[in-house]
């Protein structure tokens, strides 16, 4: 039987903990999984959540790390940990839809792919108000150079990452330190294989719910244009380290820059009235990435505004692109 383990990183947030590995068993079914904890609290904030889980399950396995690794040591410590077939990333405040974990799991059994890709939906602070869903693709194999050009940024939400446990171990994550996106690099290598470029396995019906609303959605906040722009280096790296993948790297680059609008006055408004935009960035990305200079000024008097004033604004384009949908 082709095994099946699932993925955690964590960072002092008991209640999401909770709530994403009692999905993971609901989600499972009959099937049987284990679940491996990174904790990268460095206290005991997560206890408590701990001997709740065991009451649950005796296939959790929970390591405490000796120092704190950051969120994207973290992740590569949380596939470390797992000795299963697959590893299964998953964020620790995103939830598995129902049945998603059998699913995958059958889906599995027998497969020979490098990495899978489980795709999820988008939902809104309360967990029962669905937004979209990521790709719209069908289900079944992607040749490789497609999914890296045209949706490798859907695989920067950890969620969606399915990989091959002993061939992860082949892959290099020195070339891609501090960009965020250590996983993706590497599931890039997975994909170039050694000679002909893999295809994906792309699992087409939503499996894991990626909470895009509430000011704590996302714990990479403080650098929010860091993340961004660590997503360009991290495709060129991979330029560098696959070249059978170098076209596609440098368009998924391309892609992620159109669909997030990172050089926009919008996105900048967004994430100062959530206190994800501060002076300290502006002077560190955008001040030299934008060539207009009314546009750099603008981006500078948004980054020294107060946060309220931005906020009646997002909120009105929120409602108007709920109505609209």
């Amino acid at each position: 039987m082709t095994t099946l383990g699932i993925c955690i990183p964590t960072y002092k947030r008991p209640d999401f903990l909770i709530r994403c590995v009692l999905s993971a068993l609901e989600a499972a079914g009959d099937r049987p999984i284990r679940i491996f904890i990174a904790d990268d609290s460095m206290d005991d904030t997560n206890d408590a959540a701990y001997a709740k889980l065991a009451q649950w399950s005796n296939q959790i396995v929970i390591h405490r790390n000796a120092r704190n690794l950051g969120i994207d040591d973290n992740i590569q410590q949380a596939v470390d940990l797992c000795d299963c077939d697959y590893a299964w990333i998953v964020g620790e405040d995103d939830s598995f839809m129902s049945d998603s974990v059998r699913r995958v799991h059958d889906a599995l059994q027998g497969a020979t792919h490098a990495f899978v890709f489980a795709n999820y939906a988008y939902v809104g602070d309360d967990d029962n108000r669905r937004l979209g869903q990521a790709l719209d693709v069908p289900d079944g194999e992607m040749p490789g150079f497609e999914f890296v050009s045209k949706y490798l940024w859907a695989a920067g939400f950890i969620g969606a990452c399915i990989v091959d446990r002993k061939r992860w171990d082949a892959t290099s994550t020195a070339p891609y330190k501090g960009s965020y996106y250590t996983h993706v690099g590497r599931i890039c290598e997975l994909l170039a294989g050694t000679g002909e470029v893999l295809p994906a396995r792309i699992i087409a019906e939503p499996c894991v719910a990626n909470r895009v609303e509430g000011t704590d959605t996302f714990t990479w906040k403080r650098d929010s244009y860091g993340v961004f722009f660590g997503f360009c280096a991290m495709c060129n790296a991979v330029t560098r380290q696959c070249p059978s993948l170098s076209g596609a790297s440098m368009q998924a680059a391309k892609v992620m820059e159109n669909r997030y609008g990172w050089l926009t006055l919008r996105l900048a408004m967004r994430l100062r009235s959530e206190r994800g935009y501060d002076v300290e960035q502006y002077r560190r990305y955008l001040s030299r990435h934008t060539e207009n200079g009314l546009k750099r000024f603008a981006f500078y008097v948004i980054s020294i505004s107060p946060p309220w004033a931005f906020q009646p604004l997002v909120s009105a384009y929120r409602r108007m692109r709920r109505g609209a949908a």
